[in-house]
C-alpha cells in the first residue's frame, strides 16, 4: 500500500487552511512554481458543506491541480490515480455541485454510528438510521427499471434489518470513549508515550493486541480486509481515511468534540484528505493533530508522503524551513 504519483516536480497536497490563507494574503509561499499544488474532491465537498468559497481563489493563485481516482462503470476504483490538467477552480466547483446534486448527505447516517462509538448520547437518532437509509435507497433507485429496483431493494432490506439488529445488540448501552480506551488497556500516560514514539501505530498495538481476539494489526487499522466482511473495496486512500478515525478512537493526537456530529463530519473529511495526500510528496497543513495522525500512518505504511505542519502566523512566508518573515 504505497502507490504515489510520478511527476516532473514535487506534489504538495495542501489542506484547506493553506488555500484560504493564500487567498486572504495571510501567508505567502516562496517560489510556489517549484511544486505542483494539489487538491481533491474532498476540498470541493468541504467548500460546499461550509459555504465558504474563498479557498477557490487560493487554488487559482497557486495553479492547483486536482488529484483523481479513476472509477469504472460500477463506481469502483480501478487503481489509477492521476493528476488532471489545470481547470479554473471556480468552474470545477460548479461542475462538482452539479455532480453531487441530490446525494450531498450520503454519509449522514454513518456519522450517527461513529459518534455513538465515541460516546454520543444519540441512541434514538441512531435507531432511525436503517429506515432513513432504506428511504434514501428507494429515492435513488426511483428511475431504474422495476425488476432491477426490486432486486436492489430486496438485498438492501436484508442489510438494513441486520443493521437494525446490530444497533439493538451492540449500541444500546452508551460507552464514553475514555472507558472504551481503558478497556483496551490505554491510559492517558500510554497515549502520551505512544504519540512521541518513532512509530505510534506499532507502539499502541503492543498495548491493545491482547484484547483483539485474533484480529491482526493491519486488519484493526483497516489496511487489510477482515475475513468474512465482503463488498467493501480496499483502496490506499480509503484505508488511510479509516485509520485516521481509528487513531482518534485510540486517543492518539485526538481531535476535539469526537462525539459531536459537526466535528465528526470534519474528522471524516480530514481522513479523506490524508488518504488522497498519500499519493503526493507532501501534505501541508496548519493543523498539528491532523498532521501528527497522518504522519503516524505514512510512517507505518512507508508512504513517500511527508506530513508537514507549520505554526500559522499572519504575514509569514513558507519556504519549507517554516520560518516566519513579517
Amino acid at each position: 500500500m504505497n502507490s504515489y504519483l510520478i511527476t516532473n516536480i514535487p506534489t504538495i497536497y495542501a489542506d484547506m487552511n493553506v488555500f484560504r490563507y493564500v487567498a486572504y494574503g495571510d501567508i505567502t509561499i516562496c517560489q510556489p512554481t517549484r511544486f505542483n499544488w494539489v487538491y481533491s474532491h474532498v476540498h470541493l465537498d468541504e467548500i460546499h458543506r461550509n459555504g465558504n468559497i474563498d479557498a477557490l481563489e487560493g487554488m487559482k493563485m497557486l495553479g492547483a491541480l486536482e488529484i483523481d481516482d479513476i472509477l469504472n462503470d460500477k463506481f469502483q476504483s480501478v487503481g489509477n490515480i492521476i493528476l488532471r490538467d489545470y481547470v479554473d477552480p471556480y468552474s470545477r466547483y460548479e461542475q462538482h455541485l452539479e455532480a453531487i446534486s441530490g446525494i450531498e448527505d450520503a454519509n449522514g447516517n454513518m456519522v450517527e454510528l461513529l459518534i455513538r462509538m465515541f460516546g454520543a448520547d444519540n441512541f434514538s437518532e441512531l435507531s432511525k438510521t436503517p429506515d432513513q437509509m432504506r428511504e434514501e435507497i428507494e429515492r435513488l433507485t426511483g428511475e431504474i427499471d422495476d425488476q432491477t429496483r426490486a432486486h436492489l431493494l430486496n438485498k438492501a432490506g436484508s442489510v438494513f434489518e441486520e443493521l437494525r439488529d446490530s444497533i439493538k445488540i451492540h449500541f444500546k448501552n452508551r460507552m464514553p470513549i475514555d472507558k472504551t480506551r481503558n478497556a483496551m488497556g490505554i491510559t492517558s500516560e500510554i497515549r502520551k508515550e505512544v504519540e512521541v514514539s518513532s512509530s505510534p501505530i506499532d507502539s499502541i498495538w503492543n498495548y491493545i493486541e491482547p484484547s483483539m481476539n485474533g484480529v491482526t494489526k493491519n486488519q484493526f487499522f483497516g489496511f487489510e480486509p477482515i475475513p468474512g466482511i465482503e463488498g467493501v473495496q480496499h483502496t490506499q486512500h480509503g484505508a488511510i481515511s479509516g485509520a485516521q478515525v481509528v487513531l482518534n478512537m485510540l486517543g492518539i493526537s485526538p481531535d476535539q468534540g469526537l462525539a459531536k456530529r459537526n466535528k465528526m463530519i470534519n474528522i471524516m473529511s480530514d481522513g479523506q484528505h490524508a488518504g488522497m495526500a498519500s499519493y503526493c510528496n507532501a501534505l501541508l497543513s496548519a493543523d498539528r493533530r491532523f498532521c501528527d495522525k497522518a504522519r503516524a500512518i505514512y510512517k507505518y505504511l512507508g508512504c513517500v508522503t511527508n506530513s508537514l505542519h507549520f505554526e500559522f502566523k499572519k504575514g509569514m512566508q513558507i519556504d519549507f524551513s517554516f520560518e516566519s518573515k513579517t
